[in-house]
């Protein structure tokens, strides 16, 4: 049976076929339109977007709040199922964590391209103030950027392990999996001490995430806004992430079990347990309103 699972999942690594090159071709072209449209704003400027005095604030802070917010669900759901021991999360807990670290590679780009200018970054750095929630954001972004990027890659070490030992791949590949385990052998001492880093690295990822999240309300209530300057905003905005993370959670984990046929993996009990969370963190959102 385990080897049966084995070669179900290495059939993703091996077989490709013509849906997965139409989707890369439609989705190559969605991002040729757009380097095209960045390339319209760096000649004549953020007035192509549409944004000036009064309307400051458009599709990039939405986008940019928008994945930072599933990040963020993505990360709470695979640290704390992680920090509890949840005996049905293994199905769940690395597909949370890719889609942490893919939700901040497009979320994270969105403030840079927001500024108009690229160089203008370097003012923040240059002149920034400590006081300024911005700065904060950048520095609080960034961490928790590169910490979701190793909570992800801890637990993958012994699967890169297993895929460097796999004749099917190309060597170029068997050899690239082997360097990133580092000398992985799957001893008991080492399953004990990675087993360690990743709890550590569980509970560290909370209160990042937290922190995150926080930082970023603060600079919707800091603008002169009126119903803006609110105290709740921090609490309100941690609570909508985790509401759209599970959410995304949940409709990546239905695209895959339909895709790729992962029956024997998503189960109806990882579809109940997301769905009373998600009705929880539903009502807690609704509350804080």
């Amino acid at each position: 049976m385990s080897s049966d699972r084995e070669a179900n999942m290495l059939r993703v690594l091996t077989h490709t076929s013509w849906r997965f090159y139409t989707w890369l071709a439609i989705f190559s072209c969605v991002a040729l339109w757009g380097l095209y449209g960045y390339i319209l704003q760096l000649r004549h400027g953020l007035i192509v977007t549409g944004m000036r005095d009064q309307i400051s604030w458009g599709l990039y802070i939405s986008n940019f709040v928008f994945f930072t917010g599933i990040s963020y669900g993505g990360t709470l759901i695979s640290a704390i199922l992680r920090v509890t021991d949840a005996d049905w999360r293994h199905p769940i807990t690395r597909l949370s964590e890719a889609i942490t670290v893919f939700a901040l590679c497009v979320g994270g780009p969105m403030v840079i391209i927001d500024l108009g200018r690229p160089d203008r970054m370097l003012n923040l750095f240059i002149h920034g103030r400590i006081q300024s929630p911005i700065l904060w954001d950048v520095i609080a972004v960034s961490t928790y950027l590169a910490g979701c990027a190793l909570y992800l890659y801890l637990p993958m070490i012994p699967d890169l392990a297993l895929l460097a030992d796999h004749p099917e791949l190309a060597s170029w590949r068997r050899k690239l999996y082997r360097t990133l385990t580092f000398g992985w052998t799957g001893t008991p001492d080492e399953m004990k001490l990675l087993e360690k880093c990743i709890s550590r690295m569980a509970i560290l990822m909370i209160m990042l995430a937290v922190s995150v999240h926080t930082v970023v309300s603060w600079i919707f209530a800091m603008t002169l806004r009126p119903g803006w300057n609110s105290s709740i905003f921090g609490p309100y905005f941690v609570m909508a992430a985790v509401y759209s993370g599970t959410a995304a959670v949940v409709l990546s984990m239905y695209i895959l079990l339909r895709v790729l046929h992962l029956q024997e993996y998503l189960k109806p009990v990882h579809f109940r347990n997301l769905g009373m969370l998600l009705v929880t963190f539903s009502l807690l959102y609704l509350y804080l309103l």
